[in-house]
């Protein structure tokens, strides 16, 4: 099987299925929710993107892979963490900013998330060696796209007072 229609059976796999985990489960125990308390499980999902750094460390994947699509990967997923962390911590805290957070962390989050589905084909990176990083990318990367289009209900819908 071509690494390309491997990679695009186990991506539709693992989103198919957050997409029911989120529907049968996730979204009807948030609903009744508050929007900044139904955030907070939502944003926990991405603060392990910091795992995406580990495309940098030496020998994790094929030397051939280039270094731009390395640097750009890594350092992308690892300040998403960072914002998704700092965006978790004004959630708890309740600060005022904390829904700005959100849609900011959100934001660079999809943008990195884009980019890096747009520069994996142009560097036609399914063709050299992932390592723990193809489990990553068909795995993890689904569940962050779910729960970025939960996150997104939730901040596009009326908030409701905190109990």
């Amino acid at each position: 099987m071509a690494p390309i229609v491997l990679f695009g059976t186990q991506f539709t796999f693992f989103l198919v299925i957050y997409a029911l985990v989120a529907w049968w489960y996730v979204a009807p125990r948030l609903s009744g929710l508050p929007r900044e308390v139904a955030l907070v499980p939502l944003v926990w999902v991405h603060v392990f993107r910091m795992v995406g750094g580990t495309i940098l460390a030496p020998g994790a994947v094929d030397a051939a892979v280039p270094m731009e699509f390395r640097t750009m990967i890594g350092y992308g997923d690892m300040a998403t963490a960072v914002l998704a962390l700092v965006a978790l911590l004004a959630l708890r805290a309740r600060w005022s900013a904390a829904i700005p957070f959100v849609w900011l962390f959100l934001a660079v989050g999809l943008l990195d998330t884009v980019n890096a589905i747009i520069q994996s084909m142009r560097f036609n990176v399914f063709t050299y060696a992932l390592g723990f990083n193809w489990a990553i990318v068909t795995a993890y990367v689904p569940a962050l796209l779910v729960s970025s289009a939960l996150m997104i209900i939730y901040l596009l819908r009326p908030s409701r007072r905190a109990v």
